[in-house]
C-alpha cells in the first residue's frame, strides 16, 4: 500500500513537471515568434522627420513616413523614442523649446493615429546634437529634425 502511494505520487509529480515543461516550451516558442516578427519590423528604417526653418509643422511628405510607422508598431508592444533637434540659428533656449515642440508634434501625430501615448517618449536636444554642419543650408536642414527610435 505504501509503495502504491509513492508510485502514484511520483506519477503525479512527473505529470506536473511534464505539463510545466510543455507549457514553458510553448511560451518560449511564442516569444520567439514575436521576437522574429519584431526583428523584421526593427529592420525597417524610419527616416528622420525634417522641419522647415523655425517651423513645427509636419510636412505632407513626412506624414506618410509616420503613417508607415504607425502601421508597423500599432499592434505590438514597442516603445517609441522621439528626439527633437534644431539647427544652430537663433538663441540656445529658443532652439531648445523649438526642438521640444517638434518632438511633441510628432508624438501628437502618432497618438492621433492610434499609438498609446504612454508608449512614446519625446525628448528635446536643441542644437546640441547636429548630424550635419550648420555652416550650410543643406546641413542646417538635416539638423532640423525629429529622430525616431523603436525600442523592443
Amino acid at each position: 500500500m505504501e509503495r502504491t502511494a509513492i508510485n502514484v505520487g511520483l506519477v503525479a509529480l512527473f505529470c506536473a513537471i511534464t505539463t510545466f515543461a510543455f507549457s514553458f516550451a510553448d511560451s518560449r516558442s511564442t516569444k520567439n515568434k514575436v521576437v522574429r516578427h519584431r526583428v523584421v519590423i526593427a529592420r525597417k528604417t524610419f527616416n528622420n522627420i525634417e522641419f522647415g526653418f523655425d517651423k513645427t509643422v509636419i510636412s505632407k511628405n513626412f506624414e506618410s513616413e509616420l503613417e508607415e510607422l504607425v502601421a508597423a508598431v500599432k499592434e505590438d508592444d514597442y516603445i517609441i523614442k522621439l528626439s527633437g533637434h534644431a539647427d544652430s540659428i537663433g538663441e540656445y533656449v529658443y532652439n531648445w523649446k523649438l526642438s521640444k515642440s517638434r518632438a511633441d508634434k510628432v508624438k501628437d501625430f502618432l497618438v492621433n493615429n492610434g499609438i498609446n501615448a504612454s508608449k512614446i517618449a519625446a525628448t528635446e536636444f536643441g542644437d546640441t546634437k547636429p548630424i550635419a554642419t550648420n555652416a550650410t543650408v543643406e546641413g542646417r536642414q538635416k539638423n532640423r529634425r525629429v529622430e525616431i527610435e523603436i525600442i523592443d
